[in-house]
């Protein structure tokens, strides 16, 4: 009983706990939300700091010194050594000499010329030829023979030359001109003769028109050779290596050509000492096509090795070629002449020489250094000698070629 009483209280006490919870639980839910919170008033704006002084005036900036822009880089400067990476393949790159930023993209030129001149046919007598000097010699005396040539000598000329960069595919024009004179004078009296012959002569070869064999002991000789030459042609310059560059050329020669020879030589005829004397006398100018090419190969440190070969083919128009013999024979002088005689005429040059060069100031200018030696032939030019020979003495022949050649030094500034 008293278990019976005791699990009956318990379990009302559970049921009521129960009870109770479930009271609270509905109670919580039915209870009216919280007020909201008030907002908080904001905070009051910070007082403005006081404004920064302003900084003293600055000072008026200095006028800017005077100096020059910066240079600008480039891959390579034309005409000199290039970098493989710079130059496409299968393009012939210009080589000639580029300025910057505004050039005139002119050059002038000046040359010093050292130049001697010779010309075939210019051979003016022969000694101990005569067959009388032979009278009292004994059989088996050999006889030398001189053959005597006219001097040559050494000269001062100048060249000067302008050129223009035309702008179109890097192509370039110039023009130079090219001043030679020579004055060559020659005197000899002939070589002593073998023991038992005659005095030694000179026998002069074939210049008498009156085909007189004068045989005296001397002879002098004066020859005059005058020379201008006037060149303008195209070329465009381009690298055909990295070291090696190449500059075709083509253009027009004009060619003014002026010769005077004067033979003088004591004889004696019919018991009276007298002066035989000869003068020939050639006048020409020529113009025609002209074309060649220039290469150089560059050392290092703007040094370079560089030749030239060209050739030209000119009408030649001889003004004037004259002869005239003071006779002692006749009395009176013999005269040949002919005038405006044309012909085609050949000329080839060339040269090889050392140059040096470099840009300057930002390679807005360049300076260049040229030490060559010059070789050149006009073929056919002897005409006083063809008259003397084809005219005056009916022996065919062929006029003798004038040669130069000799030392040429030239400065080029390109601005």
């Amino acid at each position: 009983m008293n278990r019976l009483a005791k699990l009956i209280t318990v379990s009302l006490c559970i049921v009521c706990a129960h009870f109770a919870y479930a009271q609270e639980e509905v109670a919580d839910s039915c209870s009216p939300p919280c007020p909201p919170k008030e907002c908080p008033k904001p905070c009051p704006p910070a007082p403005c700091p006081k404004p920064c002084t302003p900084p003293p005036a600055c000072p008026k900036p200095c006028p800017p010194k005077p100096c020059k822009p910066c240079c600008p880089p480039v891959c390579f400067e034309r005409g000199y050594p290039d970098n493989n990476c710079c130059l496409p393949a299968a393009y012939n790159e210009p080589a000639n000499i580029e300025l910057s930023p505004c050039p005139w993209d002119f050059w002038v030129d000046a040359s010093f010329t050292y130049w001697t001149a010779y010309e075939g046919g210019l051979d003016l007598a022969t000694s101990n030829t005569n067959s009388t000097f032979l009278t009292g010699v004994a059989g088996g005396v050999t006889i030398p023979v001189d053959t005597l040539e006219q001097e040559t000598a050494w000269k001062p000329g100048f060249k000067v030359g302008l050129g223009v960069d035309l702008g179109h595919d890097h192509w370039s024009a110039y023009a130079e001109y090219t001043w030679f004179r020579s004055r060559t004078h020659t005197s000899k009296t002939a070589s002593a003769a073998p023991a038992g012959a005659s005095a030694a002569v000179w026998t002069v070869t074939g210049w008498s028109l009156t085909h007189a064999n004068h045989s005296p002991i001397e002879i002098s000789s004066t020859w005059h050779c005058n020379m201008d030459l006037l060149d303008v042609a195209a070329t465009r310059p381009f690298y055909q290596g990295t070291h090696l560059i190449m500059a075709p050329f083509a253009g027009v020669r004009a060619a003014w050509i002026r010769q005077n020879l004067r033979l003088a030589m004591p004889v004696v005829l019919a018991g009276q000492n007298a002066d035989a004397v000869y003068h020939f006398h050639s006048n020409s100018w020529a113009v025609g096509p002209r074309a060649g090419c220039r290469g150089e190969w560059h050392l290092g440190w703007g040094f370079r090795v560089e030749g030239d070969m060209a050739a030209s083919i000119n009408y030649t128009r001889y003004t004037s070629v004259k002869a005239s013999d003071d006779s002692l024979i006749f009395g009176h002088p013999v005269t040949a002449s002919f005038s405006d005689y044309n012909a085609i005429r050949f000329n080839n040059d060339m040269n090889i020489g050392l140059g040096w060069g470099s840009y300057f100031d930002c390679r807005n200018y360049h300076f260049d250094l040229l030490v060559s030696y010059d070789f050149q032939i006009f073929w056919d030019q002897n005409m006083m000698r063809y008259l003397a020979d084809e005219v005056a003495n009916s022996v065919g022949a062929q006029p003798g070629n004038l040669f130069l050649q000799g030392l040429t030094v030239r400065a080029q500034f390109d601005f």
